[in-house]
């Protein structure tokens, strides 16, 4: 797998993995946030596109994540915590409010979906954008990466760069370096504007 180019992250930035999924990446990111005690953090991967909504090889800044398939049921019953009238914690509902820079030039509307599994098929994807007809991009960290920054009251910018398709199980048809560079270069353009 291809990685970000950090190389010109520098000026006091600290540069981890946050693990693969909603739970290491929750769970990592809380471990991280007790270990350095960061002013803000970025997240920068990859993410699918929900047809139509983002360009394959761009890079994207979301404002808003909403984590989808943590509830009860499955499929056209499924059912989320908020749903329910559950919460994730506290008050921590199925969508979080991201944000560590007034600069709001680069922020795509809608949200970022943040799933426990990757859309399997053209159809899944199609059931999800139905669901959440502003998402933008399903990805498999930002939200539990939120959680743990609300949790510790540390502001959170997420960057995903878009690899594919949401639905598309083919992989030679991502393009992940293509959108490691675009988000890489966003990242870039979001420090040199704080």
């Amino acid at each position: 797998m291809s990685r970000l180019d950090v190389s010109a992250i520098d000026d006091g930035w600290v540069t981890q993995l946050c693990g693969f999924g909603q739970i290491a990446a929750a769970a990592r990111t809380s471990q991280l946030i007790a270990k350095h005690h960061p002013e803000r953090i970025i997240l920068v991967g990859i993410a699918g596109a929900f047809s139509g909504r983002a360009d394959v090889g761009s890079a994207y800044r979301f404002r808003r994540v909403t984590c989808d398939g943590i509830g009860v049921g499955a499929g056209e019953t499924f059912r989320s915590a908020s749903d329910i009238g559950w919460a994730h914690f506290a008050d921590i509902g199925d969508e979080i409010e991201l944000g560590g820079w007034s600069d709001t030039s680069t922020v795509v509307e809608g949200r970022l979906l943040s799933v426990c599994a990757a859309s399997q098929s053209e159809s899944e994807a199609d059931a999800r954008a139905d669901r959440f007809p502003d998402a933008v991009a399903e990805d498999m960290e930002a939200f539990g990466v939120a959680m743990a920054c609300q949790m510790h009251s540390v502001p959170l910018e997420v960057v995903r760069g878009i690899s594919n398709d949401v639905g598309d199980r083919d992989h030679s048809r991502w393009q992940i370096d293509k959108a490691l560079q675009a988000a890489s270069e966003l990242v870039i353009r979001l420090l040199d504007r704080r």
